[in-house]
């Protein structure tokens, strides 16, 4: 079992672990690398997939990149101008990409004009790219052009990787990932009063999943208790353009303007979720919603569609409990990461034992606790299926 350090805390973040190319041979070795390369842009290229590319010559690799942010060059553009960086010729060259290169004018023009200009001989893709506006369209211009086209390598994995994209694209959706801390006894702690049931350098180790994430989520009580800034603290460099939003569920808007999550965090806004229209607090944004379908706060699934909207393409729920506990009742949740300390750590026990369709990721531990990965088996068909 590999040691929680932060290199595996990253890739336990944007869905891993990932394949060591070390341990791998030929096209599966190389877009191993290629999935390596894609997570440099996980957390920057939202809405946009953080799609990886590796250009290999002659067994050697000339071009490596990945897509860093919306509008601007996608990881095969990316890993073009690093072999031409480097004077190296991609003609005759394989393209390794974790998804399917685009085929339409968006912001960026075709990554398949691209591809197709720069004389490669062969182009290995992960997987198919559900967009209506690929989905298999990439590959044919590819193949039409006289390029030999290699599908579904390492497709699990790829498919794994691109989920969050794939089911904003499926539900419009984000991709909505839990995280929990509780002691042996299940509890998150004494209702009221703040405590810290995992070590300060796991607590660490977990902010990979903030920068991971376009927004982090949390509710009324986690406030009022803890009184967070909520930032994204992983280790810098962070682009200009990074946006991560701060939300709180505040739905009658009691928190005091006091509270620091309101502070005035460069490249993180904070939002309040509301019900009605409450007195505004300065510099802050209110979004309002409707009320919940169960009677209590306000309505989640709108929530989601709403931080979509805003570009939003992966959510972190870091507490409380009844945050918690509604977002899997009523099946909103796609990835639980939860964190068990080896001693107890009080108060009332949390009722959420993953869905019996879920699955155990993977998991790993720490001296004092275990660290597990539970998964909602979204496109079932594409992550597990036959392609």
């Amino acid at each position: 079992m590999r040691e929680l350090d932060r290199s595996l805390a990253w890739e336990l973040a944007t869905g891993g672990p990932w394949p060591d190319p070390a341990t791998l041979q030929g096209d599966k070795a190389f877009m191993a690398l290629a999935l390596q390369e894609a997570t440099g842009g996980v957390g920057f290229s939202n809405p946009n997939p953080p799609v990886g590319c590796v250009l290999v010559k002659e067994g050697r690799v000339i071009g490596r990149g990945a897509h860093l942010q919306a509008g601007e060059a996608h990881g095969e553009i990316m890993a073009l101008r690093d072999a031409h960086a480097r004077g190296e010729d991609p003609e005759g060259a394989t393209a390794y990409v974790t998804l399917e290169p685009c085929c339409y004018h968006g912001r960026t023009p075709p990554c398949t004009d691209a591809l197709i200009k720069a004389r490669v001989r062969r182009v290995v893709v992960g997987v198919r790219d559900p967009n209506p506006r690929v989905d298999g369209g990439g590959v044919a211009i590819l193949a039409a052009s006289g390029i030999e086209v290699v599908e579904n390598v390492l497709w699990g994995d790829c498919a794994r990787f691109h989920a969050p994209f794939f089911k904003h694209i499926k539900t419009g959706m984000p991709w909505v990932v839990l995280k929990l801390a509780l002691g042996s006894d299940g509890a998150l702690g004494v209702p009221g009063h703040r405590r810290d049931v995992t070590p300060a350098g796991i607590q660490a180790l977990a902010h990979a999943l903030r920068r991971a994430s376009g927004a982090i989520l949390v509710g009324y009580g986690t406030v009022a208790v803890d009184d967070p800034r909520l930032t994204d603290r992983w280790p810098l460099p962070v682009p200009a353009h990074r946006r991560f939003w701060r939300v709180v569920l505040d739905s009658r808007g009691e928190l005091p303007a006091t509270a620091r999550v309101w502070e005035p965090v460069p490249g993180q806004p904070a939002l309040r979720a509301v019900i009605g229209d409450p007195a505004p607090l300065p510099g802050v944004e209110d979004l309002h919603l409707p009320p919940s379908e169960q009677g209590q706060g306000c309505s989640l699934r709108h929530l989601l569609h709403e931080l979509a909207s805003r570009g939003v393409d992966r959510v972190l729920v870091e507490g409380g409990p009844r945050l918690a506990t509604a977002l899997m009742h009523q099946r909103l949740v796609d990835e639980f990461h939860e964190f068990r300390a080896d001693e107890a750590a009080g108060g009332p026990p949390v009722a959420l034992a993953p869905p019996r369709s879920w699955g155990m990721h993977t998991q790993g531990g720490w001296p004092g606790g275990t660290w597990r990965i539970w998964r909602e088996p979204f496109g079932t068909s594409i992550e597990n299926g036959t392609p």
